[in-house]
C-alpha cells in the first residue's frame, strides 16, 4: 500500500507508543507538531480476536471505523427507542426528537458515567481522527434542513388569515421588545457571566416560533388535520418569516457594515439564484418526466449535491448554513412527481438512521458536573446559568402572555389561545441546530450551550405533555344531533357525503347514486370527497371545487373525478352536488371526513371499499390496506351514520329485459339492520328501484333484541311496508317482504347463496345477525370486520355470482341519545 500521508498542525503531543500509533495507520512527528495518517485508512478490523493475538499492537473491534459505525448506530437507535416507548408506556405524547436527546443525555456526563466506561470509548475514541457517525450527523444536519424546505408549502401564506398574521407578528416582536427593556444594558455590554452577544442572541432564539419544529411537533400531537391545527401551521409560518426579517436586521445593525453588505448580497445571490435558475430547472425537469413515471435518479442526486453546496456557501459567508439547503427545499415544487420522490427516498432514511446520531451527539456536549455546581450558586443568584435562565423566564413568560391575547380577541376559547401560545413556544431541533452553530462560531460559550440544550430538552418534554392533556382534539367529531337516516324526518333536506379514493371508485359510486336515489329530489344532497395521500408536503390541503372549473388533459389532484362528477351534475341538476379534496396522511384521512361530515351535517358517509375485483370478478386488481384502515377508522367514531360499499358489477343484470335495479335489504334486527331498511326506503323513492325485504328469522330468540329495540325494529318494518296498502301518487310504492326461518349460519349462506343472482344491490346492517343464530359459526369465518358477518359472507369467494353490497352502521358517536 502507498500512503498517502496528510499532516495536520498541533499544539503539541505527548506521545509514548509510537508502535501503537502506527499500527492504528496514524503518528506524529519527532516534535509532536505534524500528525500523519496513512490513506485510505483501514475500516474493518483483522479479526475479533485481534486483541488478544496481538497482545501490544492489537485494536478492540469498534476502533475500527466501519465496526465503530455500525456499533454506534445500533446503541444510539436501541437507546432512543427505549426512551421513546417507555414514555408511551406512560402514555406521555412526547416526540421521537426528544427521545433521541434523551438518549444523548442519559449517556452524557450529567450519567456520572466512569470516564474510562467502555461506552466512552466507544462514542469518543482518543485518536484524534474525524469520527464517521459524527460526520454522518452532519449530513442528516443538511438533509434534515433541506426536507423540511420541501414539505414547507410557502402558498400558505397568502391563504393565511388576518388572526394567524397578528399572531405570528405579535408572538415575534413583543417578546423581543420587552427583553430589550429589560436588559437593555446587558445587551450592550453583557453581565458578569454572559457576553452582550450572548444576550441578544438568547433573546432571539427564545423570541422566534421556528415553522419546521412547530410543523413536526403539531404532526406528532395527531392535531395537524384539525382546524385549530391549520391556524396554527399558518400561525407558525408568519412568525418565522417574521424571525427571518428580524434576523437580517439584526445582521445589519450589529455587524460591520462591510461584512453585512458582503452577507447580504450573498444570501440575496443565493436566493435569486434558487428561485430564478434552480426553481425553473426542476420544473424543467418535471416537464419532462412522463406522467405517472419516476423522476429519473440522475435529477435527485444533482438536487441533493446543490444542497449540500448551498450548505457550504452559506457557511463561507459566515452566516447560519442551515439556510442553504432549507431555501433550495422551499423552491422544489411540493407533491408528485419531485417533491414527494424526495420525501420518499430520504425521509425514513434520514429520521431514523442519521438525525439520532446528530442529535444524540449533540446532548453528549451537555457538561453534567459544571450543571451541579451552577445549580448550587443559584440560592445566590448568581452564576452563568441564573444570568441565561433570568432573560429566558422572562422572554418566555412575555411569548405566552402576548401570544394569548390575540386569539382571545378573535373570539377563540381561552384553552385553545393557551394551547396556541404554548405551540408556539415550543423549542426543539431548529434552535438546538442555531446554539451548536453559536458555539462553533464562538458566539456562546460551551458552558452556554449546556444550559440551553438542557432548557430545550426540558421545553420539548414537558409542552408537548402540557397541551395534549389541555386540547383534546376527539371532543371535535362529537355530534351533539342525531344524524342518521333512521332519525329522519321526511321534508327536510337530506345530506350524504361520498368519499373516493381513487379513479375505480368513481364509476361505482356514481352508478349507485343515479340508480339507487331519486335524483329528481332536490331535497337530497351530495358532497362528493376525493382523498389524495399527502406526501411531499409537511401540511395538508383541503380545496374546495365549487368555483372551480376541471379542464381534460389538465393535471391536477382530482381531475379524473371533477370531470365524472361535473358530468353528472350537469344531466342532474335538479340535485345539489359539491366537489372537495383533501389531500392528507392517510393515518388521519378519517378526521378529514369527520371535520366535513360535521360541517355540512351529512347524515350519511358512503365509502368505497378497499378491495377492487376486475371486471369479470374473477381477480382482485387493488387490495389497498391503508384505505381499509380509513374505513376502520371512520366506523370508530363517525358523528354520523356510514355505509361501505364494495362495488361487485353483476354479470346477469345486462342480460334481463326488466330494466329495473333490485335492491335487497336484509333484516335481522339491531339498530344497524333499521339504518339499513330506512336507507332501503330512501332508494325505494327512486321509479326504477325494486325493493326487497328479506327477513331472516331465527329458529330460537337467543340473543335477539328485545324490549325496546325490538318495538323499534317492528315499527320500521310497519314503515317499510306500509305503502304497500296505499296508492301514493307519482311514486314507487310496492316493496316486496319475503322472511325465512333459519337455525343456524348453513341455513343463512344456503339461503343468501340462492339469491345471490337476483338481486343488484345488498343492504345489510354491520351487526346483522351478530350473537343469534342466524350468523352461528359464520363468525369464525369472517374475513373483514368492517362489513359484518352478513356483509363479509356476501363477497366471499362462495357467491359465484354477485351483487354489490352495501354494509350499513348507525350513528354511534352522538352526544345524547
Amino acid at each position: 500500500m502507498n500512503p498517502v500521508v496528510q499532516a495536520k498542525e498541533m499544539d503539541g503531543y505527548n506521545v509514548t507508543f509510537f508502535d501503537d500509533l502506527a499500527w492504528r495507520g496514524y503518528s506524529f512527528s519527532g516534535d509532536g507538531s505534524k500528525f500523519c495518517e496513512e490513506q485510505p485508512t483501514t475500516l474493518n478490523s483483522y479479526g475479533v480476536w485481534e486483541k488478544l493475538s496481538q497482545f501490544l499492537y492489537g485494536m478492540l473491534i469498534w476502533e475500527y471505523n466501519l465496526p465503530q459505525l455500525e456499533v454506534t448506530i445500533v446503541l444510539v437507535f436501541c437507546l432512543w427507542q427505549f426512551f421513546y416507548f417507555l414514555l408511551k408506556k406512560i402514555h406521555l405524547p412526547v416526540p421521537k426528537i426528544t427521545s433521541m436527546m434523551l438518549a444523548g443525555a442519559a449517556l452524557s456526563q450529567t450519567s456520572l458515567l466512569p470516564n474510562d466506561w467502555f461506552v466512552q470509548h466507544i462514542f469518543f475514541p482518543d485518536d484524534l481522527r474525524p469520527k464517521i457517525p459524527e460526520t454522518l450527523g452532519a449530513f442528516a444536519f443538511v438533509f434534515y434542513w433541506f426536507l423540511e424546505g420541501v414539505k414547507m408549502d410557502v402558498g400558505m401564506i397568502k391563504k393565511t388569515g388576518s388572526k394567524a398574521v397578528v399572531t405570528g407578528i405579535v408572538t415575534v416582536l413583543f417578546p423581543i421588545f420587552t427583553a430589550n427593556i429589560v436588559f437593555n444594558k446587558l445587551r450592550e455590554t453583557g453581565g458578569k457571566n454572559l457576553t452582550g452577544v450572548e444576550y441578544r442572541t438568547i433573546i432571539f432564539m427564545h423570541s422566534i416560533s421556528a415553522f419546521t419544529g412547530i410543523s413536526r411537533l403539531i404532526r406528532d400531537l395527531e392535531i395537524n388535520h384539525s382546524e385549530f391545527g391549520r391556524i396554527a401551521l399558518s400561525t407558525a409560518m408568519v412568525a418565522d418569516a417574521t424571525g427571518f426579517g428580524v434576523h437580517l436586521v439584526a445582521l445589519v445593525a450589529w455587524s460591520d457594515w462591510r461584512v453585512s453588505v458582503l452577507q447580504s448580497v450573498g444570501l440575496i445571490g443565493y436566493v435569486m439564484f434558487a428561485i430564478w435558475v434552480a426553481r425553473p430547472a426542476m420544473f424543467w425537469v418535471i416537464r419532462r418526466t412522463p406522467e405517472d413515471r419516476p423522476v429519473k435518479e440522475c435529477y435527485i442526486y444533482i438536487i441533493m449535491i446543490f444542497a449540500f453546496f448551498g450548505y457550504l456557501f452559506l457557511h463561507m459567508l459566515h452566516m447560519f448554513p442551515a439556510v442553504g439547503p432549507f431555501v433550495l427545499g422551499l423552491c422544489v415544487p411540493h407533491g408528485p412527481p419531485l417533491g414527494s420522490l424526495l420525501i420518499q427516498k430520504f425521509e425514513s432514511f434520514n429520521t431514523g438512521i442519521l438525525l439520532p446520531l446528530f442529535l444524540f451527539f449533540a446532548m453528549m456536549q451537555i457538561d453534567g458536573p459544571w450543571l451541579v455546581f451552577e445549580l448550587r450558586k443559584l440560592q445566590n443568584y448568581e452564576g452563568q446559568l441564573y444570568e441565561a435562565l433570568a432573560i429566558i423566564i422572562v422572554v418566555s413568560t412575555a411569548k405566552i402572555f402576548f401570544t394569548t391575547i390575540p386569539p382571545l380577541l378573535a373570539k377563540m376559547p381561552l384553552t385553545d389561545s393557551i394551547v396556541m401560545s404554548l405551540l408556539l413556544s415550543n423549542k426543539g431541533i431548529v434552535e438546538l441546530c442555531y446554539f451548536m452553530y453559536s458555539v462553533e462560531s464562538r458566539t456562546l460559550q460551551e458552558k452556554s450551550f449546556t444550559t440551553m440544550a438542557l432548557v430545550i430538552l426540558l421545553n420539548s418534554t414537558i409542552l408537548p405533555v402540557v397541551i395534549h392533556y389541555l386540547y383534546d382534539a376527539s371532543n371535535r367529531f362529537i355530534c351533539f344531533q342525531k344524524r342518521n337516516l333512521t332519525s329522519w324526518k321526511g321534508g327536510s333536506e337530506l345530506k350524504f357525503l361520498v368519499c373516493i379514493h381513487k379513479a375505480d371508485h368513481i364509476a361505482g359510486m356514481a352508478n349507485l347514486l343515479e340508480h339507487s336515489f331519486p335524483l329528481q329530489d332536490s331535497s337530497i344532497t351530495y358532497y362528493v370527497l376525493h382523498l389524495v395521500e399527502l406526501v411531499g408536503l409537511d401540511n395538508p390541503l383541503f380545496i374546495s371545487h365549487q368555483m372551480q372549473k376541471a379542464e381534460p388533459g389538465s393535471r391536477s389532484y382530482s381531475t379524473n373525478v371533477l370531470i365524472a362528477f361535473d358530468y353528472f351534475k350537469h344531466c342532474w341538476k335538479s340535485i345539489s352536488l359539491e366537489l372537495f379534496t383533501s389531500i392528507s396522511n392517510p393515518k388521519y384521512m378519517h378526521q378529514e371526513i369527520y371535520s366535513l361530515a360535521l360541517d355540512k351535517q351529512a347524515s350519511f358517509v358512503m365509502l368505497p371499499f378497499h378491495r377492487v375485483w376486475s371486471l369479470d370478478q374473477t381477480t382482485v386488481v387493488s387490495d389497498d390496506v391503508a384505505r381499509r384502515n380509513v374505513n376502520i377508522n371512520i366506523l370508530r367514531q363517525a358523528p354520523c351514520s356510514v355505509g361501505i360499499f364494495v362495488h361487485r358489477q353483476n354479470l346477469l343484470s345486462t342480460q334481463k329485459s326488466d330494466p329495473s335495479f333490485k335492491v335487497c335489504s336484509i333484516f335481522v334486527g339491531g339498530k344497524d339492520d333499521r339504518e339499513a331498511l330506512a336507507l332501503g326506503r330512501q332508494m325505494a323513492r327512486n321509479q326504477n328501484v325494486s325493493l326487497t325485504v328479506f327477513k331472516l328469522v331465527p329458529a330460537t330468540m337467543t340473543g335477539m333484541p328485545t324490549g325496546w329495540d325490538q318495538m323499534m325494529d317492528t315499527a320500521e318494518l310497519k314503515e317499510a311496508l306500509r305503502n304497500n296498502n296505499t296508492i301514493a301518487v307519482g311514486e314507487h310504492s310496492f316493496v316486496e317482504y319475503v322472511e325465512e326461518t333459519v337455525n343456524d349460519g348453513s341455513d343463512t349462506a344456503r339461503i343468501l347463496l340462492s339469491i345471490a343472482t337476483s338481486f343488484d344491490l345488498f343492504v345489510v346492517g354491520r351487526s346483522a345477525g351478530i350473537g343469534t343464530d342466524v350468523t352461528a359459526a359464520l363468525n369464525d369465518w369472517k374475513e373483514f370486520d368492517e362489513l359484518g358477518v352478513i356483509g363479509d359472507l356476501l363477497v366471499s369467494s362462495d357467491f359465484p355470482h354477485k351483487g354489490s353490497v352495501l354494509a350499513v352502521q348507525q350513528q354511534q358517536n352522538v352526544a345524547c341519545r
